[in-house]
């Protein structure tokens, strides 16, 4: 029997219908877990709020939706929090508004948690990090300047997170890795790339954890700590570092030749510790280096003419070193380079006219040498220069009083 065309009309009328329906379902956001909310109101409780970053969170009937709540986010279709953002912001006058007091361990109850953020709340501590476990979801975790000092299995808490792709412990008092628990066979994540353990007062023990994640991490910070001896070779076996800091410690002996294997790295900073020996001609294979400071070290020789083939490199600073002879003519091929600082030194000889070919540079420091003879009028083609610092050498010329330091 053939369908009325008012029969057909109904039928898709009420099929527009659903479909509009159906939509709506799927578009409505849902209100928070009920145990995750009283998770919340727990984590509440155990901590001390003097500036009310927490007078969102409550029982009343306007707050309870805790998807609603500050530094909390949910997901609008299963209602499941996955983002908690409570680092402590700054007032006006530069201070920090904290919360305080011991972090409680009913965060492991957010089990869907994909972005933790309690960074900058220098005043709260935590015992253990065990309850870390219970979040297989958590790609982000910042606990910066959080006390971690009696958080003695922290190692092996963060091999228990497989998803762990960002993790930021600047300043937390870490204990060091106790060196007769072997913890560098323990399967760890593979999926960590963003590492940041500075100011810890870490020892050279932290080491043979670190890289375990040598086919994953994009950046390492293991600055200000308390490193000594040598640079580990095995920093060459990173394959995928992008940045690499280890300045502020006590790291001494030469830079391992292995650094030139690392050609994904672009930001290298091994300022202030007691490097000494000569800078490696390898460097020149990091051809996608574009920061690097060596400063403040005890580094002898020459500059190696293989700086002229880092093209790529913007930032250099070789400064506050033992350096001697002169100043290589290949600086005049890295036209990318925008600030050169090689002052306190015992450079000698004259400046190079191919100087002149650096027209990104804006800052150039080249004081406490020895350098010689005339400014050469190359030094007109610098466009982009904002800051040129040329004294307490023995240059010539009768505008020397005038450009010996230019800041603008």
């Amino acid at each position: 029997m053939a369908t009325s065309p008012f029969r057909y009309f109904i039928s898709l009328f009420l099929l527009l219908l659903c479909f509009e329906a159906c939509l709506r379902v799927g578009d409505a956001k849902v209100g928070c877990i009920e145990r995750e909310r009283q998770a919340l109101l727990h984590f509440k409780q155990g901590v001390f709020d003097d500036y009310g970053l927490l007078s969102s969170w409550g029982d009343a009937e306007d707050k309870r939706d805790c998807c609603k709540w500050r530094g909390v986010e949910c997901n609008n279709q299963t209602g499941h929090l996955i983002r908690l953002d409570l680092h402590a912001p700054f007032d006006r006058m530069g201070f920090t508004q904290s919360l305080r007091g011991i972090l409680p361990t009913q965060l492991g109850n957010l089990s869907n948690l994909q972005f933790l953020d309690l960074g900058r709340n220098y005043a709260m501590t935590c015992g253990n990090l065990d309850w870390l476990s219970h979040l297989p979801s958590l790609t982000h975790l910042d606990l910066s300047l959080v006390n971690l000092s009696k958080a003695i299995h922290w190692p092996q808490a963060i091999n228990k997170m497989p998803s762990l792709t960002e993790l930021y412990l600047s300043g937390t008092q870490l204990p060091p890795i106790i060196p007769t628990i072997s913890i560098s066979h323990i399967n760890s994540s593979t999926s960590l790339a963003v590492l940041d353990l500075s100011s810890n007062g870490l020892t050279s023990s932290i080491y043979p954890w670190s890289f375990n994640f040598s086919s994953s991490l994009v950046h390492l910070d293991l600055s200000s700590n308390e490193l000594r001896g040598l640079i580990p070779d095995a920093f060459g076996d990173m394959t995928t570092l992008a940045y690499l800091r280890l300045s502020w410690n006590e790291l001494r002996g030469s830079i391992p030749d292995a650094f030139g294997d690392m050609t994904t790295l672009a930001h290298l900073d091994l300022q202030s510790n007691h490097l000494n020996g000569s800078i490696p001609a390898a460097f020149g294979n990091m051809t996608t280096l574009a920061y690097l400071d060596l400063s403040s070290n005890e580094l002898r020789g020459s500059i190696p003419d293989a700086f002229g083939d880092m093209t790529t490199l913007a930032y250099l600073d070789l400064s506050l070193n033992q350096l001697r002879g002169s100043i290589p003519d290949a600086f005049g091929d890295m036209t990318t380079l925008a600030h050169l600082d090689l002052h306190s030194n015992h450079l000698n000889g004259s400046i190079p006219d191919a100087f002149g070919n650096m027209t990104t540079l804006a800052y150039l420091d080249l004081s406490l040498n020895e350098l010689r003879g005339s400014i050469p009028d190359a030094f007109g083609n610098m466009t982009s220069l904002a800051y040129l610092d040329l004294s307490r050498n023995q240059l010539e010329g009768l505008q020397l009083g005038c450009i010996s330091r230019i800041s603008r």
